[in-house]
């Protein structure tokens, strides 16, 4: 198939759980398909960067979109009279639109695969002649993930932001995906969601995975007991687990055992997480080229998730290499995962405390919790499995559209026998 790939970042480096998740598509999609990538930076240097994915995309085609705050303001001005939610301004870029307008209307196109819901003002872009099917892939419902951020925010500059945008991204994010052909989604609650406001819409679950022959185990030995907690550090929900857990529950921890050390790995981190680096056991390393030697070394995976959506490839991470994980309930929501068997689950402080105790205490357990991980994903959740409902979804959509392009072929005149 000829499949255009609209997405709002340039997957690479792949430092995050959205940009891991479009590499990943994109390099599947690469073993059978031509998929030119469509997609935006914030500098012209980052276009460099693109090299890598030249060799599983026919065409990478990117537009500067500045990141400068004037721009940015722009932008947002911009929406704000179009009643668009922020997100939705943030990500708009005319000229990208332009482009979008110029390809559908000199190629066939299969398929336009859309990342995130808030890219949905392109679908105008698209030229009207084209037949090609629209798909959009979801990485979480961001509507939800707003309201659960509401509940722990203070009274401050951000929940008037949230406030404002999830006004207009509730009623706007159902009519969104009423605009696609077809629909992927990660978790059952997110297809519950989208069945409900997107009825008759195809929808395939196309849950997020792990590279398991990359993540694998390799056990280094650990100087000290270290806990790791990984993830894009300005993200809001990772900026309220890691300040929570260091509020709440390391120093009951380290009371206990005064050595442990938490390492907090990821790209970007916020002021507040740059704070935190500051406190006793406690490392903020930023970005790192590899996470797997912190993984390797760590006594345990800790989600102390308290918001957000979608599901955590942090945890489909740790497991492929067996390293045990202590998850909220949120942060483990839509993984087929069993408590007290491949995972451990703790919603207070006093719980989650108590579980990295014992795991730290007992050895046996922690390596069967995570040689039981190292199961489930390799039988669920390796990215050579999850990835192929996004080709079924292709599939059905192809195959729908051909037929229809049949049935409105004039039929022959019955030539009678003589």
């Amino acid at each position: 198939m000829n499949i255009l790939f609209l997405s709002p970042w340039l997957p690479w480096p792949p430092f995050d759980g959205a940009r891991i998740r479009i590499f990943e598509t994109l390099r599947h999609l690469s073993q059978r398909h031509c998929t030119t990538l469509l997609t935006s930076v914030r500098h012209p240097a980052d276009i460099e960067q693109a090299t890598p994915l030249n060799g599983l995309c026919e065409r990478v085609i990117t537009t500067v979109s500045s990141g400068q705050t004037r721009a940015v303001l722009r932008r947002l001005a911009m929406g704000s009279l179009h009643r668009m939610p922020l997100i939705e301004s943030f990500h708009y870029d005319r000229n990208l639109a332009q482009i979008l307008q110029r390809l559908t209307a000199q190629d066939v196109y299969d398929i336009i695969h859309v990342e995130f819901p808030f890219l949905v003002p392109y679908l105008a872009s698209i030229n009207p002649y084209s037949r090609a099917k629209k798909v959009l892939s979801m990485h979480n419902i961001e509507s939800i993930r707003f309201e659960r951020e509401l509940h722990r925010l203070a009274r401050n500059a951000r929940r008037l932001l949230i406030q404002w945008d999830r006004f207009f991204f509730e009623s706007w994010e159902k009519d969104a995906v009423r605009q696609f052909d077809g629909i992927t989604v990660v978790s059952d609650l997110d297809e519950d969601w989208i069945q409900r406001h997107a009825p008759g819409a195809p929808v395939e679950l196309v849950p997020n995975g792990v590279d398991t022959q990359y993540f694998c185990p390799v056990h280094a030995s650990a100087r000290v007991p270290s806990l790791v907690f990984t993830g894009l550090m300005s993200y809001p929900s990772n900026v309220d687990a890691a300040v929570w857990f260091c509020d709440e529950i390391l120093p009951k921890l380290r009371r206990k055992l005064p050595a442990l050390r938490f390492n907090i790995i990821g790209s970007r981190p916020h002021r507040k997480v740059l704070a935190l680096g500051q406190r006793e056991g406690v490392h903020v390393t930023g970005e790192v080229a590899d996470v797997r030697p912190y993984l390797a070394e760590c006594s345990a995976m800790v989600v102390p998730l308290r918001s957000g959506g979608g599901t955590r490839l942090k945890i489909l991470q740790a497991m492929a290499m067996e390293r045990p994980v202590i998850s909220t309930t949120l942060g483990a929501e839509g993984l087929e995962v069993t408590p007290g068997v491949n995972i451990l689950i703790a919603d207070n402080p006093a719980e989650f405390a108590h579980h990295v105790l014992w795991l730290i205490a007992s050895p046996e357990a922690a390596e069967r919790l995570g040689k039981r991980g190292r199961q489930l994903v390799e039988t669920k959740y390796d990215w050579r499995l999850c990835l192929r409902g996004i080709e079924n979804l292709y599939d059905k959509l192809v195959a729908g559209e051909r037929s229809h392009r049949a049935s409105d072929l004039p039929k022959r005149e019955r030539v009678p026998q003589t």
